[in-house]
């Protein structure tokens, strides 16, 4: 039986499982070989797509290296998007896992995802003694500031609605083996586990995540959509949408009716530029 069609099998189950406890995890999913395959695809598309030319379009993100941690994301999608997004030709690896994450994210969320949805698709290797990352949600952040402490507060943002994660490698057996989640609702802490092959969903409206500094090698790839479905976030009215319906969160508002193109079409149009400028002020990589 496949990935996908195992995953589906349990879909109640998972679906029962997210809306009680705010993640899914599901135990070697995929084979070693699939991990290799995707490993090298993942190598290969950093080698193929890191370009300046992809950054200032914003279909390719700032890479996150440092000695002990590296970190690539870039934009894919199944179809033709009328939003920037990088080739997947020859890369059949990162096809499936796409395919998977699509059929599963349509499952869950109850409505078939269209083929030009992107969704996010980053890499991480974390070596011994791994720069930790700090709590965070996932998103395309349209709008935030620096804090005095070298954090950010987030102002604007499209939330994906649900992150996949899928270990690739790792070395680390002990409490900890990898991503750390926080339920906003109970205060809650889980750090499932991240072997081989395991598959990890959480809804990233409700859960917070991070990662720790890590004693052994780990590798993970993980997807997102910032099309379907995702919700718009606003830390005040003042970046409300005009017509929408919210709710509120610990940090801000959010709105799960707001055309998630259309704000990204606007951002690219009106704001990237700007953004884009920054980076290269500060010092971005390209």
């Amino acid at each position: 039986m496949s990935a996908t069609a195992t995953v589906l099998n349990a879909t109640p189950r998972l679906g029962a499982q997210l809306r009680e406890e705010g993640c899914a995890y599901l135990p070697a999913v995929f084979e070693p070989s699939v991990l290799r395959a995707l490993e090298r695809e993942c190598d290969e598309m950093a080698a193929r797509h890191y370009r300046v030319e992809n950054i200032d379009r914003h279909a390719v993100y700032l890479s996150d290296s440092t000695p002990t941690r590296t970190s690539h994301a870039m934009m894919i999608s199944a179809g033709p998007s009328p939003l920037p997004t990088v080739s997947l030709e020859g890369l059949e690896s990162v096809r499936r896992f796409l395919s998977f994450h699509d059929e599963v994210l349509g499952q869950l969320l109850g409505a078939e995802v269209p083929a030009w949805s992107r969704s996010m698709l980053n890499w991480q290797t974390y070596l011994s003694g791994s720069k930790p990352v700090t709590e965070h949600f996932d998103g395309e952040y349209l709008d935030y500031r620096k804090d005095e402490d070298g954090g950010f507060t987030l102002h604007e943002g499209l939330l994906p609605r649900l992150v996949l994660i899928l270990t690739l490698s790792n070395e680390n057996d002990g409490e900890t083996q990898g991503t750390v989640l926080r339920d906003l609702r109970t205060g809650r802490e889980l750090s499932p586990p991240s072997r081989p092959g395991d598959v990890l969903v959480f809804d990233n409206v409700r859960m917070r995540h991070s990662v720790p500094t890590l004693e052994k090698p780990r590798r993970m790839a993980g997807l997102r959509s910032f099309d379907f479905r995702a919700v718009h976030f606003a830390r005040t009215e003042a970046s409300r949408r005009p017509g929408a319906t919210y709710r509120q969160m610990p940090e801000g508002l959010v709105s799960e009716d707001v055309d998630a193109v259309a704000v990204h079409q606007e951002f690219l149009r009106e704001r990237w530029a700007g953004v884009r400028e920054a980076q290269r002020a500060e010092g971005a990589l390209f």
